[in-house]
């Protein structure tokens, strides 16, 4: 969700950005803010694939903040 008023970004593929259709805020892939209104990077939630049906799961109750360092849990990341 955007850091600004919580809509959530687009991923713009021509422009390799994520953009807010709401006030224009833009991120980079990392999810780092460079553009707009935006006070802060993205969050990121922990994440999971089920090994039974390969569902991916996103856990909404861990979420770290890039900017205070909080990401480096591989929990965050998948393998591509």
């Amino acid at each position: 969700m955007c850091t600004h008023l919580g809509c959530t970004p687009n991923w713009l593929a021509a422009e390799n950005k994520f953009k807010c259709p709401c006030h224009g805020s833009g991120y980079d892939m990392k999810g780092v803010n460079f553009e707009g209104p935006t006070p802060r990077p993205l969050e990121r939630f922990a994440l999971s694939v089920n090994p039974a049906d390969g569902m991916l799961w996103v856990d909404k109750t861990r979420k770290c903040q890039v900017e205070l360092g909080q990401c480096d849990d591989p929990a965050f990341y998948l393998n591509a």
